[in-house]
């Protein structure tokens, strides 16, 4: 047993208590099984004897034990679910808790249906497990039991019997070990079906723009059948034991039947003992086949365990706080950037000796082209990365020696793609802040100018919104999310290009929401539209990763550097 196994068998022994009571009920359906032989060859006896009281008397018995049996079954297949499903809810719960904690990287470097194939796809594998405890006990206890019994009534015929047990054995090593193998393709091909159906349906608007469907539907078959291949494999590898299994019992009991019949023949065992020296190798044989399945979904639930500790949890969580971390008192919003430079693991500096001031209240646009290094600044501010070198000071504090708690919740964001939940308007502009009362959430709508649009809709503040607000417009959603942000009312405002794709009348109200909080909040702009940009306080521009000029609009338009050919360029073709 590996590292990984043991890992996850500790999840199983935690449902120590309900897989007890599964065991010993487990133990009272074995010893039934057996007393079952014994009571198959009384009633033969009475029948050979003629004896009608006698066989009244066990006929009476078999109905009361196989009552009995029935409780002890409904035991043991009620308390192995019960393990089962505690086990992987507690499993989930673990895996979504550890996801939550996992650095913003994990996620930009994975596509999100391949995180959901752990959750949807592996997880219920390990249900199997607790069926595996039983077998891995029940199994082998039949198998020594009845063992016992059979060499009790005849040795001979025992021995010759229990021949091919080693044959068995080898056969489900290996079958073990193939399994395991196909099932690690087959999870892996879900997961990537997984993400190919997330990924679609996020797109549903682009595919149907280019009447994309069939190519869709064709990449969808595709990515199917390979996983319906690699399911195929694996079926017909665990399709081949229990026949294979039931043949070489049959060889073994044709020779039990040539070997017994000459034994009763020649007096040395009766006819009820062969027919019930039988029924027990039936029972050695159905045991076997376990053992067979107990490797099988062992391979199984290996594999699935793999993936799940090492595509989850793994994964290093977000370092949040030095051990000497203090909280941040309420801000002024004074921010300093001390030649800070960033490298993503797989790329080129993203931040090179990054040095730049802003003095709280200030209005500052960030501008520059596509991966100059603008998200990645913020991003550094948020705690998001870490620095490879240099210092970001928040009031003159370290950050990196301040709780992530304290600093982001006096941080508001609103991201270029807003994101909504499903529920209500007020309950998505209450999302940072559950406790709010309803007049704190309008009183942040009106700042963020939503008030007159919310109160329009259907049910106002209590009115649902649907997946990623698909009711709302995108200047709507928009405005509820810079509603969000301001609720809690934070020193600082990053506007992470929230203007990108609003209308000129949602724009005006995100410039009224900048022209409000000048001197209130500083606020950082990544700025994506130059009418924005001209109502900053000063411009930083960024070139490949350096700060390469910094201003006021004018007085950088008129320069002729890298924001003079940046704004000339958006003159002639507006960005936007």
């Amino acid at each position: 047993m590996d590292a990984t196994e043991r890992r996850f068998w500790r999840y199983v022994a935690a449902q120590w208590r309900p897989l007890a009571v599964a065991l010993l009920c487990s133990v009272g359906v074995t010893v039934i099984t057996g007393y079952t032989a014994y009571l198959l060859e009384q009633v033969i006896r009475s029948m050979d004897m003629r004896d009608s009281a006698m066989l009244n008397r066990v006929s009476l018995t078999v109905i009361g034990v196989f009552a009995l049996k029935w409780f002890f079954s409904y035991g043991q297949m009620y308390y192995l679910a019960l393990a089962g499903q505690w086990m992987t809810a507690r499993l989930r719960e673990d895996i979504y808790a550890h996801l939550q904690r996992l650095p913003l990287g994990f996620f930009q470097s994975r596509q999100v249906g391949s995180i959901q194939s752990i959750l949807t796809n592996d997880v219920p594998i390990l249900q199997s497990a607790a069926t595996m405890v039983r077998d891995v006990l029940d199994a082998p206890l039949r198998i020594v039991a009845f063992l016992v019994y059979i060499y009790l009534l005849n040795w001979r015929l025992a021995l010759l019997a229990t021949l091919f047990l080693p044959l068995i054995a080898l056969l489900i090593q290996r079958l073990g070990r193939q399994v395991r193998r196909i099932t690690h393709q087959t999870q892996g091909a879900l997961a990537g079906v997984s993400a190919l159906v997330q990924e679609t349906l996020a797109g549903v608007r682009v595919i149907k723009t280019f009447v994309a469907e069939d190519r869709e539907i064709e990449r969808f078959v595709g990515r199917n059948r390979e996983v319906l291949r690699h399911s195929l494999r694996g079926e017909r590898r665990r399709a081949r034991l229990r026949p294979t299994v039931e043949f070489i019992g049959a060889a073994s009991i044709a020779l039990v039947l040539w070997f017994g019949g000459q034994e009763v023949a020649r007096g040395q065992m009766t006819t009820a003992q062969l027919l019930s020296f039988l029924f027990l190798l039936h029972q050695i044989a159905q045991a076997a086949a376990g053992v067979g399945a107990i490797q099988l979904t062992r391979s199984q639930v290996r594999a699935a365990a793999q993936r799940i500790f090492r595509e989850a949890l793994d994964v290093e969580p977000e370092a949040y706080d030095a051990p000497d971390a203090q909280p941040l008192p309420p801000l002024k919003g004074h921010i300093q950037y001390e030649r800070v430079s960033f490298r993503y693991p797989t790329g080129e500096p993203a931040l090179r000796e990054v040095s730049f001031e802003i003095q709280p209240g200030e209005v500052i646009a960030l501008v520059g082209h596509s991966g100059a290094g603008k998200s990645t600044l913020v991003d550094l501010l948020l705690r998001f990365y870490t620095p490879q070198e240099g210092v970001i000071r928040l009031d003159g504090y370290d950050i990196q020696q301040t709780t992530l708690e304290s600093l982001r919740a006096q941080v508001g964001v609103v991201p270029q793609q807003t994101v909504l939940f499903v529920g209500t308007v007020a309950e998505n502009i209450a999302y940072g802040k559950p406790d709010a009362t309803r007049a704190e959430i309008e009183r942040a709508a009106q700042l963020a100018h939503a008030h007159e649009f919310i109160m329009r809709l259907p049910d106002g503040y209590d009115t649902l919104i649907g997946d990623r607000g698909m009711r709302l417009s995108g200047g709507e959603a928009q405005r509820i999310a810079i509603a969000r942000a301001l609720l809690r009312n934070p020193r600082i405002l990053i506007l992470d290009e929230a203007t990108a794709s609003l209308d000129p009348l949602a724009e005006r109200s995100i410039q009224q929401v900048i022209e409000e909080g000048r001197g209130v909040r500083t606020t950082l702009i990544i700025a994506h539209r130059w009418t924005t940009v001209q109502c900053a306080d000063r411009v930083l521009v960024l070139e490949r990763g350096r700060l390469v000029e910094q201003g006021r609009h004018e007085e950088l338009a008129q320069r002729g550097g890298a924001y003079a050919k940046l704004y000339q360029a958006a003159l002639l073709e507006p960005i936007g």
